[in-house]
């Protein structure tokens, strides 16, 4: 098995696993692929009607005289006779020299075995309009896929790949045309006959329409000792090897060193010493019995804490989320107190991993729309984005696409939060939730976001202490951290 994967979700903060297997990442990887319009040529074997199939198969078994025939199937002379006119006239019977009745050439030919069906063999055009990957060519199907190139890290292939596109597809449509019918991506006239087996003839023409990536998600996962665990294959692809290879070599060029001294430094920062102990005693992977201990406690405790591993907008993740948000929103739209300037902040990590994923954004639009009712404002949410400074124009052209239709409501924050590797939402007054993004490139390929949800006031007080120092900070004269809209950025005063 190559190196990617598929494990079950996680309802609550227990670890569940399957085999022992357990994910700590969920990221989308954008494969280029392209559409087609092909037109193409088929050879489809097409039955005959009924009369006219069984004198030919009579015939076919033995050659008779045309009495022999019309006593076989009960016909009159007449109905005989219109039967035998009807098929010399289509040159497929013939009288022989003993005055019996014999198949032809071309008759013959619609037969491969003795007693079989005969079939007719026709020529057709047709055209179909179908997407194809660029890396292993498999069709992908029909839909004009409406898929753009964010939330997710772009998978490179061979320049010749896509400047070929239209010599390789007609290749590899022809290779695939079987299952490509299995799969109905084409016209339901080629397959109308249940008996019919078109094959491609010839491909007469492939127009390339438009070019679009391919979403791919991929789940890491760890085994039960906290080793990362081998990526599983494509279902989409035929051959998921290179892609895999590809995969590989964008996660090297995002490889980032060890980050475990500042991550340990942010937890102290912070006052958490529970997940520090989540982690190996040579800080080098963590240990999923430390794991399932923790949360074994914490789900007898008063503490109002959950610890969690992965993404916070990872499905299983989100849930624990929504167990504190709903709650309140619920209460807050019943209570005609006025609460909409509570601010509900979320604070991105620098990780090159984090946000590629399309559950972000879905996330992102779940806690604005949320925000407010008909008749009232609930809180005021706010999120932040790393940049460099108020100048990083290029960076905040970046985050401005990637959160599209809602780039109107996020902000740049120069980067350096607790190191710039912990991400927070924090509902003030309310719940705080912290993910350290962890580093460790000897055990892992890709950052491990690890982290806690709590609702302890204490906990919640103190954390919201070091992002409002953070936001109303700076790092430079005239520099504040907390750099405004993003849609700002650019904009003369």
């Amino acid at each position: 098995m190559p190196a990617t994967s598929s494990c079950p979700r996680r309802r609550t903060a227990k670890v569940t696993t399957l085999e022992n297997i357990t994910i700590y990442h969920e990221i989308d990887f954008l494969l280029p692929a392209q559409r087609f319009n092909i037109n193409f040529s088929y050879v489809t074997q097409k039955g005959l009607p009924f009369v006219r199939e069984f004198v030919l198969r009579l015939i076919h078994l033995a050659p008779m005289s045309m009495s022999q025939v019309a006593t076989f199937f009960g016909f009159s002379r007449k109905e005989v006779q219109e039967a035998i006119d009807d098929l010399v006239e289509r040159g497929e019977l013939t009288l022989s020299e003993n005055g019996r009745l014999t198949l032809t050439d071309k008759s013959s030919g619609y037969f491969t075995e003795l007693g079989e069906v005969p079939r007719l063999s026709l020529l057709r055009d047709s055209t179909a309009r179908l997407s194809f990957d660029l890396a292993t060519f498999s069709c992908l199907g029909k839909d004009n896929s409406s898929e753009k190139w964010k939330a997710g890290l772009s998978i490179k292939v061979d320049d010749e790949n896509a400047s070929c596109s239209e010599a390789q597809v007609g290749k590899h449509f022809q290779r695939q045309f079987h299952e490509i019918l299995q799969k109905e991506f084409l016209s339901r006239s080629l397959t109308q006959d249940e008996k019919d087996s078109p094959t491609v003839y010839t491909v007469n023409s492939v127009n390339k329409i438009k070019q679009m990536p391919v979403r791919l998600p991929v789940q890491f996962k760890v085994d039960a000792d906290g080793r990362s665990v081998e990526r599983e294959d494509f279902e989409k692809l035929k051959n998921s090897d290179y892609v895999h290879e590809r995969i590989s070599l964008e996660l090297d060029r995002l490889g980032r060193p060890s980050n475990f001294g500042e991550i340990a430094k942010a937890m102290l920062d912070i006052g958490d010493g529970e997940t520090l102990k989540l982690f190996d005693s040579k800080g080098s992977s963590v240990s999923l019995q430390f794991f399932e201990d923790l949360a074994r406690l914490e789900a007898n405790s008063q503490k109002k804490r959950t610890t969690f591993l992965g993404p916070i907008y990872s499905s299983a993740n989100w849930e624990l989320l929504q167990k504190h948000l709903a709650p309140i929103i619920k209460a807050r739209r019943e209570n005609k107190a006025d609460v909409g300037q509570t601010p509900f902040l979320w604070l991105a990590p620098s990780d090159p991993y984090w946000g590629k994923s399309s559950n972000l954004q879905v996330r992102v639009s779940e806690i604005l729309s949320m925000a407010s009712t008909k008749e009232k404002r609930l809180y005021s949410p706010a999120i932040y984005l790393p940049v460099s400074g108020p100048d990083d124009q290029k960076t905040a052209r970046q985050w401005k696409w990637e959160f599209d239709p809602n780039s109107d409501k996020v902000y740049g924050l120069i980067e350096g939060f607790l190191g710039g590797n912990v991400e927070v939402m924090h509902f003030e007054g309310e719940f705080v939730a912290v993910v350290y993004h962890v580093s460790l490139p000897d055990s892992y390929p890709v950052s491990l976001p690890i982290g806690f949800i709590s609702a302890d006031k204490d906990v919640v007080s103190s954390v919201g202490r070091l992002v409002t120092t953070y936001l109303e900070g700076s790092s430079g004269f005239e520099r504040p951290n907390d750099c405004g809209l993003l849609s700002r950025f650019g904009r003369s005063e």
